[in-house]
């Protein structure tokens, strides 16, 4: 992966598949990963699982945490996959086809802090900004801006007033190029004047 993306930094013992990268990540101890996209200046700490999982630009991830952990079926007999799931790495399967999605496609937006230990099931959406407080379980989605937290993870407050969430939406801030970051990176400390200076009206 160093060689694949020398802007970024992986830790020893990540295992990554079918993954891609921006620029400025880092992928620390132990990681697993696979089928996943993810987007410039990201970070995920140790021990942490994501699968099939979209997730955005400047997004800290905590260790511990799990994203895309799969689906089981509930309302069959079994719900164990060698009756439903031909495709799994299982010693001894039954079914002759898969007649079951074990996976939908996770989506992370940019600027979303994920806390220590968080479970966010398959299929959810995470808004922009968002915050998950640590040991939360995500089971739908989460709006732009919004914290939550607890088991099953519930609307806590928002980081922001309505009106400056949709200029910070609107701003898609986080796509302006490194020359810019670079230039403006002391503002992002006050949230009033990087909402009437730094956003373009």
């Amino acid at each position: 992966m160093e060689k694949k993306y020398p802007q970024s930094v992986f830790y020893s013992g990540a295992v990554i598949n079918n993954s891609i990268f921006g620029k400025y990540n880092v992928v620390f101890n132990d990681v697993l990963m696979d089928s996943c996209t993810i987007g410039d200046h990201t970070y995920i700490q140790k021990s942490t699982t994501i699968f099939n999982t979209e997730i955005g630009k400047f997004c800290s991830i905590a260790a511990g945490v799990s994203i895309g952990p799969g689906i089981h079926k509930m309302d069959g007999i079994s719900t164990h996959p060698v009756f439903y799931l031909k495709n799994t790495p299982l010693a001894k399967i039954y079914c002759k086809n898969d007649s079951f999605i074990s996976s939908k496609k996770t989506i992370i937006g940019h600027d979303v802090w994920i806390g220590e230990k968080v479970v966010i099931l398959d299929g959810v959406n995470i808004g922009n900004g968002a915050i998950i407080a640590a040991g939360a379980v995500v089971s739908k989605d989460v709006e732009p801006y919004a914290i939550v937290g607890g088991v099953p993870a519930k609307f806590i407050k928002y980081r922001f007033q309505k009106d400056d969430i949709n200029s910070l939406l609107n701003s898609q801030w986080w796509n302006h190029p490194e020359a810019w970051f670079e230039q403006n990176y002391n503002f992002f400390n006050d949230k009033n004047f990087f909402l009437k200076n730094m956003i373009e009206k």
